[in-house]
């Protein structure tokens, strides 16, 4: 798979649930800096490989002009990605201005 194509998925997916992608990518490659390649980007052709740690950053809009964006972080092993990070709660606190 390249990141392209782990861009679309994304983006399927989250059109599936009926929202609005952000614009921008929707992750990215994780290693000794916080933002390093790939970058999941409708243009970028870099296979993903076994061994590589990535954070997916699905962002939606939820209200126009609001966004929302969210990262989970996976190392992808031969037997298919880990997740790193801790699942989320399926209901989120909502912090009002």
């Amino acid at each position: 798979m390249l990141a392209c194509d782990l861009h679309r998925t994304l983006t399927e997916a989250l059109a599936r649930e009926d929202a609005t992608p952000g614009g921008g990518r929707l992750g990215h490659g994780l290693g000794l800096t916080l933002t390093e390649w790939p970058s999941f980007t409708p243009k970028d052709r870099t296979e993903l490989r076994e061994g590589m740690v990535l954070t997916l950053e699905p962002g939606v809009e939820i209200a126009p002009g609001r966004i929302m964006v969210h990262d989970e972080n996976i190392v992808l092993r031969a037997s298919g990605p880990e997740l790193l990070s801790r699942r989320a709660p399926a209901e989120l606190p909502e912090i009002l201005e």
